[in-house]
């Protein structure tokens, strides 16, 4: 019955940012990144988060409380990740890793597409 129950709880956590807990958690960007690799987030995910087999995390949009809840029951093909696996601290720092990664550039402010387009 989570399964169902997950989709339809996020959006409601990204539109109600003072709920307990939603604040972001501190974590360490580069621990993150090395752990986002060796996890195998990077599989589906993208290595900078761009998507792929699996969704685009980039610019993440969930506060901290609904991401720690979709990776623990996620929705989908994603298998779910318990604390045992991934310990809340390990969490934190792909959470941060996946903040810190600066947006791409929009496919019409990318020159090269622009040219292909015009020709």
């Amino acid at each position: 019955m989570h399964r169902f129950i997950t989709p339809l709880l996020l959006p409601l956590l990204m539109l109600v940012p003072g709920l307990a807990g939603s604040e972001d958690r501190a974590g360490d960007p580069q621990a993150g990144q090395v752990r986002f690799m060796r996890v195998g987030c990077y599989e589906c995910h993208g290595t900078v988060g761009q998507g792929g087999a699996g969704m685009r995390l980039v610019p993440l949009p969930l506060p901290w409380i609904g991401f720690q809840i979709y990776v623990r029951r996620p929705g989908g093909q994603m298998p779910a990740y318990s604390d045992k696996v991934l310990g809340d601290a390990d969490l934190a720092d792909i959470y941060a890793y996946l903040k810190s990664i600066p947006e791409g550039p929009r496919a019409k402010d990318i020159a090269l597409i622009e040219d292909a387009a015009d020709k």
